[in-house]
């Protein structure tokens, strides 16, 4: 795969929009007790179709992309170019988790074979993220219980105790529940990047 001199920062605004537009029209559509598949796809679908349908810079968005080792993001976003260049990578969860009540796998979590499955975690372990540059990146949750404002003080208090030298989420304004955050990595990787988080409320879905 080639940059070519493509930074995917330049596209991180436009992306940014994308999502905010997809979000604010896919969240009414989605029912609450479908599987995060389902709802990573129905997404996926529209920020595609938001993203190519711009004048300028054709971004598209797919889901599922194998990385190493067969680490999946579950929505990435790509340059519409001959290279189809990855720009920006999506992480999603459920809130909480399914078949539970308050457990949650945004932060931290071990999948069943053992392997490092949280959210924030596996961006800093460098399992997710852009093999070039992984300054940008964003991270959604599904809310199916609870409140907007129980579950961001949850993550919060989470990433403080998990995470003492990285932020808390910072509300964004913005016409959807958005916020930013950022991360020391726990791997060979140095520096600092920024996760872009997006809660959505389904709470009111009940279908």
């Amino acid at each position: 795969m080639k940059f070519d001199n493509i930074t995917p920062n330049n596209y991180l605004n436009e992306i940014l929009l994308i999502i905010r537009e997809g979000i604010l029209l896919e969240t009414p559509k989605m029912k609450i007790s479908e599987k995060e598949t389902k709802k990573n796809q129905a997404l996926a679908e529209v920020f595609n179709i938001i993203g190519t349908s711009k004048p300028k810079n054709k971004i598209g968005a797919s889901q599922e992309h194998i990385g190493k080792a067969s680490h999946r993001e579950d929505i990435y976003f790509y340059l519409c170019n001959d290279n189809r260049t990855r720009l920006f990578y999506i992480e999603a969860k459920r809130l909480p988790k399914p078949k539970s009540t308050d457990q949650e796998d945004y932060i931290i979590g071990k999948s069943t074979s053992g392997n490092p499955c949280g959210g924030i975690e596996r961006f800093k372990l460098g399992i997710h993220g852009h093999p070039l540059d992984k300054s940008n990146n964003g991270l959604i949750g599904y809310i199916e219980n609870k409140s907007i404002n129980e579950w961001e003080t949850f993550i919060n208090q989470k990433i403080l105790s998990e995470y003492p030298d990285d932020t808390k989420l910072i509300k964004k304004s913005s016409p959807i529940n958005e916020y930013h955050s950022s991360h020391t990595y726990t791997c060979d990787v140095e520096g600092i990047f920024n996760l872009h988080h997006f809660l959505i409320d389904l709470t009111k879905n009940i279908k």
